[in-house]
């Protein structure tokens, strides 16, 4: 530990940071450290001890992340996946792991909620596995209960971090050094096994089939989250697909049909009216547009999906020149003057094209 408590020290003498990203950059060896063993003492508590406050230290976050399947990087690689490589985030982190980032950490500590947890601020800017573990560390050390049911009354984000990052509560437990049976402290829950769960999570689907209302039980669904981690999780292991049992309603095939026929009709219409007709379609209706999200996701996957031009539901009006003389001539029936200081001030978005 001494030389885990001089390296920290030269590195607040050279101003360097001392974030849980930058010192896993810099000295993984020091992190592993500091977490591991059957009670780890973990980074806060090691600045601590080596006389540095955790609020006061340096933070540095990387601007990009690296695509691993091309190796290209960017800020956010959301976009990139869907276009180059055909896949979702999700689908991303499925194939390379759930630690694996589509985002960059800068991105990240912009989104990052700075509720306090039980009061107490945050000394990070980002969640990651080390950190989910050094919140556990100090929620004990201020003498909080450690079950789920209490983490998610004092920090809903800490609960939903250690579900993220090690796939459920009862793991990121024992990775900070808890015995999640010791910790469980609502009688209640005592009865919960991963079997019964699965075999609730059966029933229930079954009983949604018949009533697509029907919602599930507060007492299944936090224990879908102690031993799964994720309602997805769950039904994996259960071999359920999500939409067996979420919670939103499920749509017709006739519903579906008439939203997708709707949308393919605007291949049809030109400029602004194909833009006005698809806000009334999607934007306008909230009906239409939970039948898309619930479906397909996005509009941009019901086009690919079903075969239709991407262009159609895109955000700008015009895919070609054809689109550009519409405007221009509906303009003119309309009486209107077509010069260039009319339509930058009254056609900004037709303007812009034209230049």
């Amino acid at each position: 530990m001494k030389d885990m408590t001089k390296w920290i020290r030269s590195q607040v003498v050279k101003g360097q940071p001392l974030n849980l990203h930058a010192v896993a950059r810099e000295r993984p060896d020091l992190l592993e450290k500091a977490f591991s063993g059957p009670s780890p003492r973990g980074w806060r508590r090691s600045l601590i001890d080596a006389g540095v406050k955790p609020y006061k230290i340096v933070h540095q976050h990387e601007d990009h992340v690296q695509c691993k399947i091309c190796g290209s990087s960017s800020s956010v690689l959301g976009s990139h996946l869907k276009l180059c490589h055909g896949t979702t985030g999700e689908e991303y982190k499925e194939e390379f792991g759930t630690d694996c980032e589509v985002s960059s950490e800068s991105f990240r500590a912009t989104k990052f909620s700075a509720k306090p947890i039980a009061g107490i601020s945050h000394w990070e800017r980002i969640w990651s596995r080390y950190y989910v573990i050094d919140w556990i560390i100090r929620l004990h050390e201020e003498g909080y209960d450690l079950n789920f049911y209490s983490v998610c009354n004092v920090g809903k984000s800490l609960a939903h971090a250690g579900w993220h990052q090690f796939g459920s509560w009862d793991d990121a437990l024992r990775a900070a050094g808890f015995d999640p049976d010791k910790e469980r402290a609502i009688p209640k829950f005592e009865q919960w096994t991963r079997n019964l769960v699965i075999k609730k999570l059966r029933e229930f689907a079954v009983a949604k089939k018949k009533n697509p209302g029907l919602l599930m039980s507060n007492d299944l669904r936090m224990a879908l989250g102690r031993f799964f981690g994720t309602p997805k999780a769950a039904c994996k292991a259960a071999e359920l697909k999500y939409d067996d049992i979420h919670y939103r309603s499920i749509f017709s095939s006739g519903q579906i049909n008439k939203v997708v026929t709707a949308i393919r009709k605007l291949e049809n219409l030109k400029g602004l009216k194909r833009q006005q007709k698809l806000r009334e379609i999607y934007h306008k209706d909230d009906v239409n547009k939970r039948i898309i999200q619930h479906h397909y996701s996005s509009l941009q996957q019901l086009a690919d999906q079903e075969g239709i031009d991407l262009l159609v539901v895109a955000v700008e009006a015009y895919r070609d020149e054809a689109d550009v003389h519409h405007d221009l001539d509906l303009l003119e029936k309309r009486g209107k003057t077509i010069r260039f200081d009319t339509l930058r001030n009254g056609h900004k978005r037709l303007y812009n094209v034209i230049m």
